[in-house]
């Protein structure tokens, strides 16, 4: 059935959609499905005589999804593949933005959060416009956040360090 872009066609096709159109559209998909499951049985009848008299699904021509990619050449495909050089990014306290919700003070952690905020009316504010009352919230969120990142670093750098000593690169040190 083709894409109905406007209103007008929706509506012929509505009118020209009758039940009867219907009832044979449901008719012709139940015959199809009977039709399928009649060839189900009969391969799988084949199947077990085949089962029967001795051969084996390869030699019949079925391939099993461990001969199509066998699991080494998964597991070297994943081990081989460079991961990214982690860069430990500090956060700057001037630049750092900040917004209240449910009457706490959160820090805003990405730019693409700050338009979904600002969209459903909540107010983003940089560092020096916070609030007094909430001024000793901000340290604390600060520290959570380097926290985060200094943790998010370190099982970044297990990563890479692992991947530089079988492939002779250069060896972080985790903070």
């Amino acid at each position: 059935m083709s894409l109905l872009l406007d209103k007008r066609e929706l509506k012929k096709a509505a009118k020209e959609l009758t039940l009867a159109k219907l009832n044979d559209v449901l008719d012709t998909l139940n015959l199809v499905l009977v039709e399928r499951q009649s060839e189900i049985d009969a391969i799988s009848e084949i199947e077990r005589f085949a089962r029967e008299k001795g051969f084996t699904l390869e030699q019949l021509g079925y391939k099993q999804v461990q001969d199509v990619m066998p699991e080494e050449s998964v597991s070297v495909a994943k081990e081989s593949k460079r991961p990214v050089k982690p860069k430990f990014k500090t956060l700057n306290k001037a630049s750092q933005y900040f917004y209240v919700e449910d009457g706490q003070l959160q820090l805003l952690r990405t730019h693409t959060m700050k338009k979904g905020l600002q969209a459903r009316g909540i107010e983003v504010v940089p560092v020096n416009k916070v609030d007094k009352k909430f001024a000793k919230d901000i340290e604390r969120l600060l520290d959570e956040a380097t926290e985060q990142a200094t943790a998010n670093f370190n099982s970044k750098v297990v990563v890479w360090n692992a991947w530089a000593a079988e492939n002779g690169a250069e060896i972080l040190e985790p903070r």
